[in-house]
């Protein structure tokens, strides 16, 4: 992700696969996105991966996205205070991994 790149950011590009339940993006250049329904994530997948991404400040970078292994995944939280999608969060739910 670009510099400016933020976790609204990521999560609005990958709406575009389907529902979002959770986004984050890191300052390395990372990001997580995690979907409420699997075939969604897949789709992200297929279709998004190296696709171009605009943040909120214009700066633009190709993305790559790929399937995360949710046992390797980084851990977040689930809490309600930092919880950035629907309140039906679930650590359970599909992840698509977003790496520089």
């Amino acid at each position: 992700l670009p510099p400016s790149g933020s976790w609204q950011d990521l999560k609005d590009h990958m709406r575009e696969a389907g529902d979002v339940c959770y986004a984050d993006a890191f300052k390395d250049g990372t990001g997580v996105v995690e979907f409420l329904r699997k075939e969604d994530m897949k789709y992200a997948v297929r279709k998004l991966d190296d696709t171009k991404f605009r943040s909120h400040e214009g700066e633009v970078a190709y993305i790559r996205v790929k399937e995360d292994n949710p046992r390797s995944s980084r851990s977040h939280s689930g809490s309600p205070k930092k919880s950035r999608g629907s309140p039906r969060y679930s650590p359970m739910r599909e992840r698509s991994y977003t790496p520089y």
